[in-house]
């Protein structure tokens, strides 16, 4: 699987802290060995993110990205769940 940033998850990347960080690895890295883990919830978002996809990175944690095709995603954001719908 092909997995590019966009500039606003890089911004938002660089203000997370480390434990942040490693959370996000962590189910990334498990994103990309099964898309469909039970773990990771994924889920089609509505409204203004459609047509985004969000993974659930720890308990409060979560991170947006948008499905180009079956083998490439561009992870758009990542922060809180407050940091992301307000």
């Amino acid at each position: 699987m092909q997995i590019e940033t966009h500039k606003k998850y890089d911004k938002m990347w660089a203000k997370l802290n480390r434990k942040q960080q490693l959370q996000a690895l962590a189910a990334l890295k498990l994103f990309i060995a099964n898309q469909s883990d039970q773990k990771l919830r994924v889920h089609q978002l509505k409204g203004k993110y459609y047509p985004r996809y969000s993974i659930s990175a720890a308990n409060n944690l979560r991170i947006h990205y948008l499905k180009v095709n079956e083998s490439k995603v561009v992870l758009m954001m990542v922060g809180t769940h407050n940091q992301l719908y307000g």
